[in-house]
């Protein structure tokens, strides 16, 4: 969730629907005893909704990163690059510059950034709000648009800042992290090794995997298993 950035007044508001084919989402996360923070990068397809950013490039990030964003109370910032392919803020700022000493056009009437395919990365409400948000009037022209504002817009390209302020309200995860350890289970019989006539699957067990069929296999194999074990265990009792 990014209740903040999505209520009214706010850079997300107005933008449930709208989504870029691809985006770098990037969590940076404090390790104790160390000075310099971690990070996790996702790369793909992302959302903007009601509440904030999904799709999946958000949901890889929040399931590789399901522990460390428990750590911080699902409350911390999350930077994205809503277009990397075309480079860094510098980058991006010297192709924006170059239009303020040739176009006539307003600024916020379309992202004149192309891909190689000559398709437009980032679709026009988001770079409407991503205008006004680096301070450019709407009716500005790149002819008149300050040094100053272009490089806010090129840095907003290139590492807005989502502040989260919590996880799904409406119980929308795919899956749990955590579990019985894989070390602490035989994986032949799914039985438990520090339990004897305990067997573990799905979700009990630390896998959690992204999103798709993943963690129906999971569930499906490991308890076809499990099954088989139980009753392999109960038969040899009578035997």
């Amino acid at each position: 969730n990014a209740k903040l950035q999505v209520k009214e007044g706010g850079v997300l508001h107005g933008l449930s629907g709208v989504s870029v084919q691809f985006a770098k989402v990037e969590f940076k996360y404090a390790v104790p005893n160390q000075k310099k923070k971690k990070s996790l990068l996702q790369e793909g397809p992302l959302l903007i909704t009601h509440h904030g950013i999904s799709g999946p490039a958000t949901l890889r990030l929040s399931a590789f990163g399901a522990r460390q964003f428990k750590d911080v109370n699902y409350q911390g910032d999350v930077k994205v690059h809503w277009a990397p392919e075309l480079g860094t803020a510098d980058e991006i700022f010297e192709t924006l510059w170059k239009l303020t000493l040739v176009s006539g056009r307003t600024v916020s009437s379309g992202c004149p950034l192309q891909l190689q395919d000559g398709s437009s990365p980032i679709p026009r409400r988001l770079w409407s709000s991503l205008v006004e948000d680096s301070g450019i009037a709407k009716e500005r022209k790149w002819a008149e648009a300050p040094k100053k504002q272009v490089r806010k817009l090129a840095l907003n390209i290139s590492e807005f800042m989502v502040h989260t302020t919590g996880k799904g309200v409406f119980k929308d995860e795919f899956v749990t992290a955590g579990g019985v350890k894989l070390k602490e289970i035989n994986m032949n019989t799914m039985a438990s090794k520090k339990c004897p006539g305990l067997f573990l699957c799905g979700e009990v067990i630390d896998i959690d995997g992204v999103t798709g069929g993943f963690n129906f296999m999971n569930c499906w194999s490991t308890g076809f298993v499990a099954g088989n074990g139980a009753a392999e265990c109960i038969l040899s009792s009578f035997s």
